[in-house]
């Protein structure tokens, strides 16, 4: 693709809108340090109890940069359009899409004319990391001296295009941080790439029919990449203001994103509704080359150019940019001489993610909650609910444009015609949906909304069918959990945690009783490929599909599957090949056992001995990230998602190349359970929370890796949430002002 980047239609306020706009109120980073205090328990989990909002943000701000400063600064590098400048030529896509949409000039001039309490909220936020820079003089940061509130806005907007720009079908040519040479010059797996990074997540939701104590229980489960920025900070807030909120975000944010109160809580997971889209637009003036047509005449396009910094080893270089943008959006693609593709992505400006945020850890019913939700300021993510009044509520959550039905809106339109304009958003009320369903429970795990439970469910017929990409596609993950959702009866909140982190294996819990009737037929049929192949289906066939670390079966059960179904996510169709010659499964058995075999000296292999947990401290990238064979780590009992399992890992592949001197047998979780809670809704909420690592990322803090030691032995911390019971436990109670 040519330099030509191109960027955004800002509804942008201009000039004389920012000079009218109201000063951002004042706030005093020493009056706020004295107007919180953080109490952090036995696995450093910070309680910040605040006088007010502003307070509670400044105390966020406070603790995420005590855990993790780097990933805050990084985080914020990123959202501020600067991330080539720390990273090198990986950064470049981001800062490209981030100048292309105008992320930064239309943050700060939305940040400029926010709602005074909005304003207070970032500036806040801000406030607390440059007083931790001041008090902390020995903390350096690579690039950003001096926070400010806009940064948090750019961040947010972002770390969304990072999510979504692939929701344009474009991703290929301008996707974020994708080094593909890298990836195939280690004969990577698919999802060891950054694109399939942000795809997964469970949650579910059971009401009291199902539960010993008759009350309504949510699992949290977001899978997000376990290095970077999509990595997951857990917090609880207390506002003087009528509030309190227990729950994990992204580092940089003022509030956590999804977690519980006292009333209610929330679990989000990724869905594919159509928020994007992309418009061909013709440039063939010969007056003017910027004109481009629209509705019988023309239109002209808006042409600028932009230096950015690039890291290249010990030194910075600049390069000029050309980006462009039409009504529609900025072009992102050259199609050829006169033809250039637009993209626009729903609300990525008018939508303040914070504002509903705030409005929905106040809730304290379900409709002052559903209220919150309907604000469509959160642009994706299918959402399970439940609360202590007994209701339980799945939503398929999205910012959808209304469109013309007549065009194809999973390819580009043709940017000269206004019947491919946007007609307004779906409310809310027009999104799948379902209320407390007879059967008792939902679940989401990145399925149709037409299949979260067994009885209750939204009608396809009732939508129209751009509104969701997925609507057809029931993954493992789903049929696992509705599997594991329908045996629980009369449940405590025990066996909540136990289902939470259960490793039945779906796959081979359906398929092998086929391959059994198979391998009988094959006998006949072919009886030395019968036979070959015999030992390794015997070994299979006596287990109880489920993975642990003592598990052979496991290990040669996920290489048979992933040589069969292949890497890319979602991984769950058969490569054409076994589909063409069903005898070709069994000699990729064999295949893959010999390839255990020679790695590991034995094709029974513990899967505890090749799947482990090892954390390492400021890396952004997943080819940097310098895992070793020959340092500590733990066994982990997560499995890939594709199998159709509840407790989700994706690991790094196996890797030997001798050429760049590089080998690792073991394979290192790197995506998949991060901020994990179990909650059940009483006149108190009753929750057991877990990180995939520990509170801190900083290798010398006791918080650094403890709780990976229960992650590998699948057990969670107590969340805590009462404040009498907070204080009693605290380890450490102090205020920033100390």
């Amino acid at each position: 693709m040519s330099a030509i980047r191109i960027a955004l239609l800002l509804l942008t306020a201009g000039a004389a809108q920012l000079a009218a706009a109201a000063e951002a109120p004042a706030l005093d980073a020493e009056t706020l340090a004295g107007q919180v205090t953080i109490y952090r328990d036995e696995w450093g989990t910070p309680h910040i109890d605040g006088k007010n909002d502003a307070a509670c943000c400044f105390g966020m701000a406070w603790a995420q940069c005590e855990d993790y400063f780097w990933q805050v600064e990084d985080s914020i590098i990123l959202g501020s359009g600067r991330y080539a400048e720390a990273h090198g030529r990986k950064g470049l896509n981001s800062d490209l899409l981030n100048r292309a949409f105008e992320i930064v000039p239309r943050s700060k001039a939305d940040f400029a004319a926010a709602e005074p309490a909005m304003q207070q909220m970032y500036i806040a936020f801000t406030e607390g990391v440059n007083h931790y820079l001041k008090k902390h003089p020995e903390v350096k940061p690579r690039l950003i001296t001096r926070f400010e509130p806009w940064m948090i806005m750019a961040m947010g907007r972002q770390v969304l295009m990072e999510f979504v720009f692939r929701y344009t079908h474009l991703s290929g040519d301008f996707l974020p941080r994708s080094t593909k040479e890298i990836w195939t010059a280690l004969d990577t797996r698919a999802l060891y790439q950054p694109e399939r990074m942000h795809v997964g997540s469970n949650a579910w939701a059971i009401n009291g029919s199902r539960t010993k104590s008759g009350k309504a229980m949510l699992y949290i489960n977001p899978h997000q990449p376990w290095f970077g920025f999509g990595q997951f900070y857990e917090a609880h807030l207390r506002s003087g203001e009528g509030w309190q909120f227990s729950g994990g975000t992204f580092f940089g944010n003022p509030l956590p994103g999804l977690g519980y109160n006292e009333y209610c809580g929330w679990a989000f997971t990724v869905n594919e509704p159509d928020i994007a889209d992309i418009w061909t637009e013709t440039f063939d003036d010969p007056k003017n080359p910027l004109n481009y047509r629209y509705d019988g005449g023309y239109r002209t396009a808006t042409e600028w150019k932009e230096p950015i910094k690039i890291k290249q080893k010990n030194k910075v270089e600049e390069r000029e940019f050309t980006f462009r943008k039409t009504h529609h959006g900025p072009i992102v693609r050259k199609d050829d001489d006169t033809h250039f593709t637009s993209a626009m992505i729903a609300k990525l400006y008018d939508g303040n993610l914070l504002r509903q945020v705030l409005k929905m850890v106040r809730a304290k019913n379900f409709d002052e909650w559903r209220a919150g939700m309907s604000m469509l300021n959160f642009q994706f993510m299918n959402t399970v609910y439940a609360d202590r009044d007994g209701n339980i509520f799945y939503i398929y959550n999205g910012t959808i444009p209304k469109r013309d039905p007549s065009f194809d809106w999973a390819k580009a339109v043709d940017g000269s015609n206004p019947k491919t304009e946007w007609q307004g958003y779906h409310p809310s009320s027009e999104l799948p949906q379902s209320l407390n369903p007879p059967s008792g429970f939902v679940q989401s795990c990145n399925s149709t909304p037409f299949a979260i439970t067994d009885d209750g469910n939204p009608l396809i017929g009732d939508f129209p069918r751009y509104l969701a990409e997925d609507q057809y596609d029931d993954k493992r993950r789903s049929k696992i959990s509705k599997w594991l959702l329908r045996q629980m009866s009369d449940i405590t909140f025990e066996d909540w945690q136990r289902y939470a982190l259960d490793t039945t294996l779906y796959w081979p819990m359906t398929e092998f009783p086929r391959f059994k009737r198979e391998h009988e037929a094959l006998k006949k049929t072919d009886p030395s490929l019968a036979e070959a192949v015999e030992p390794y289906l015997t070994h299979l066939f006596d287990w109880n599909f489920k993975a642990n670390a003592a598990s052979t079966q496991a290990t040669l059960c996920q290489a048979w599957y992933e040589e069969l179904y292949g890497f890319g996510y979602p991984a769950e169709v058969l490569k054409p090949e076994y589909i063409q010659e069903p005898k070709k499964k069994y000699t990729a058995l064999i295949k893959v056992a010999g390839k255990l075999k020679g790695t590991w000296g034995d094709w029974k292999v513990p899967w505890g001995d090749v799947h482990r947990i090892q954390r390492h401290a400021n890396v952004s990238d997943f080819v940097d990230i310098p895992f070793d064979d020959n340092l500590p780590s733990l066994p982990c009992d997560g499995v890939q998602g594709p199998l159709g399992v509840a407790f989700v890992t994706y690991y790094t592949p196996t890797i030997t190349i001798p050429l760049l001197g590089r080998s690792m047998k073991k394979q290192y979780g790197v995506v998949g359970n991060t901020y994990m809670a179990c909650v059940e809704f009483g006149d108190q909420p009753k929750a057991a929370t877990l990180m995939q690592f520990g509170e801190s990322g900083l290798p010398d803090s006791p918080h650094y890796f403890d709780q990976a030691k229960l992650l590998s032995e699948r057990k969670f911390k107590p969340g805590l949430f009462d404040w009498d019971e907070i204080k009693a436990k605290s380890k450490r109670t102090y205020q920033p002002a100390d």
